[in-house]
């Protein structure tokens, strides 16, 4: 039943973690890669076989925070008749000494016959002028679409600024927000972004027309938004609008909690999660 599957996939992904973990911290091993079947949907007609979905979490994250541990992973689709899932590992890690010695992928998928590679594409434009991602009804990531944004031609209030958005940081507030787990109502989601000011309100004075800045705005995952101007700062061309996104809410995090801790001179600072956001804006914190 679909308890034993759930058993199935979690005993496997302790495995995994296992095997990741002594992979990444010993210097010399032999070249491995992950097996998952189905997993990343390389068929348009299918979809990913969601009880591999911690594998393949387990092997990016673990290539994002170890580069040189490598972890290639092979997802074996639909077979030809007769070859089993060994023989097809073997001969497509033979032919391209995949993530290692070859092919420098990744990732791959294979149905016995022909590989597939997951890459991004630029999507067909379907809109034209300012859009937005909007939800009818929370519960799924699913939900989600793109649709057109009407434009607020209404004048800035006194310290209000209209933002150009250029770039979002996506937080854990905004999954949980569109999954409708959030406490209370948190509104549309997007807040974290950097942008254009666009216009602005009277009695702002660190802030003009035309500035790149970053901040907290208003349902920010859109072209348009907008926000109180104390929440917003000017940047230089030293920080791209995509690194600039992600430092609000991690930067402020850190800095409201040690204020309230009021740490002193030989005290420690316990960090969890160190390779999260607020934990790696902590060490630089301190």
């Amino acid at each position: 039943g679909a308890g034993a599957k759930a058993s199935y996939s979690l005993a496997g992904l302790a495995a995994a973690f296992d095997v990741a973990r002594t992979h990444t911290i010993t210097r010399s091993t032999p070249p491995m890669w992950m097996v998952s079947a189905g997993a990343l949907a390389a068929r348009s007609s299918g979809t990913g076989v969601s009880s591999h979905a911690g594998l393949m979490g387990l092997t990016r994250q673990a290539r994002s925070e170890a580069p040189q541990s490598q972890l290639p992973i092979i997802d074996l689709d639909v077979l030809r008749p007769g070859m089993t899932e060994l023989a097809a590992v073997s001969k497509l890690a033979g032919k391209l000494g995949l993530g290692y010695n070859g092919t420098p992928e990744p990732e791959m998928a294979f149905d016995g016959s022909s590989q597939r590679v997951p890459r991004l594409t630029e999507a067909a434009g379907s809109l034209g002028g300012p859009i937005k991602l909007y939800f009818d009804a929370r519960g799924a990531v699913s939900n989600l679409r793109v649709v057109s944004q009407e434009e607020d031609d209404s004048e800035p209030v006194h310290g209000e600024v209209k933002l150009h958005v250029g770039a979002v940081g996506l937080n854990f507030r905004d999954v949980l927000n569109v999954l409708g787990v959030y406490p209370g109502d948190p509104g549309p989601p997007g807040g974290d972004c950097a942008v254009h000011i666009s216009a602005m309100g009277t009695g702002i004075p660190h802030l003009k027309v035309g500035d790149a800045a970053l901040g907290h705005g208003l349902a920010a995952l859109a072209s348009l938004s907008k926000s109180d101007a104390r929440l917003m700062a000017a940047i230089t061309d030293s920080l791209s609008f995509e690194q600039a996104c992600t430092l609000p809410t991690t930067w402020c995090t850190v800095h409201m909690s040690l204020l309230a801790a009021r740490p002193a001179a030989g005290h420690d600072v316990l960090l969890h999660a160190g390779a999260g956001g607020v934990g790696l804006t902590s060490q630089e914190y301190c």
